[in-house]
């Protein structure tokens, strides 16, 4: 593979496990800070999202 287009995917890498790993800070402090089914829902929703960010990055790293 190209090393600029390798370059590339590893760049988009970082970024996709950067957010991530925001969602699922986010989704603790929610957890955290906030009591209820909307608080819980909220961060399981988040917790779902970032898993298929890394789902994501895992079929990137196959490339």
């Amino acid at each position: 593979m190209d090393k600029k287009v390798q370059n590339k995917i590893n760049s988009i890498i970082a970024e996709i496990n950067a957010i991530a790993s925001e969602l699922e800070d986010i989704s603790h402090d929610l957890g955290r800070e906030f009591k209820g089914i909307g608080a819980t829902e909220s961060a399981s929703s988040l917790q779902r999202a970032a898993s298929k960010y890394r789902n994501v990055i895992h079929e990137l790293r196959k490339i």
